[in-house]
């Protein structure tokens, strides 16, 4: 599941506009703040590891920036003689000695150290490598039926979207008159 949400999270943001800004040229990006987090404790840092590498979070990373990387190229062929730049990229400035100890603070937040401790237990059994494996899977086929069951309903939705805009016109017409 936590890697699926890596890759979730990888993948959406290649997809999402984290090539184009590259490609965009020398603009400036707009600063993100970072969230105020509590210090990360040894104890807390080392439940963390050790869930990590239950979760084989450093191969998982790496596997999801290059397949995100793939998918991007495979939708946007122009880049294909661009991949070895961004993949060279990518893994430079993702590195896992470097990236560690920032996730670590971040499951801090989320997870106590007895709770890492709690879930590198369980994912270290046959039931939690399995969900591991298992779980991306049922995650997408959870989507694909959910988008079929709003394709047959898209009419609906486009009806409403149609009368929403004829309210929103009228109410502008009349906001104009006054």
């Amino acid at each position: 599941m936590i890697k699926t949400t890596l890759k979730t999270l990888l993948a959406a943001s290649l997809m999402l506009g984290g090539t184009s800004v590259l490609m965009a040229g020398p603009k400036e990006a707009p600063a993100a703040k970072a969230p105020k987090v509590k210090p990360l404790t040894p104890e807390a840092e080392k439940a963390a590891y050790a869930l990590f590498d239950v979760l084989k979070m450093k191969e998982g990373i790496r596997s999801a920036l290059d397949r995100s990387l793939e998918i991007q190229v495979k939708r946007q062929p122009a880049m294909a003689p661009y991949e070895d730049i961004y993949k060279n990229f990518f893994h430079k400035y993702t590195k896992w000695e470097d990236m560690k100890k920032d996730l670590a603070k971040l499951y801090a937040q989320a997870f106590t150290a007895q709770e890492m401790k709690e879930l590198t237990k369980f994912y270290s059994t046959k039931v939690g490598q399995k969900s591991l494996t298992v779980l991306p899977r049922l995650t997408q086929l959870s989507m694909l039926l959910a988008q079929q069951r709003i394709a047959q309903h898209a009419d609906e939705l486009k009806k409403a979207v149609a009368q929403k805009a004829k309210e929103l016109e009228a109410a502008a017409k009349a906001e104009k008159k006054k």
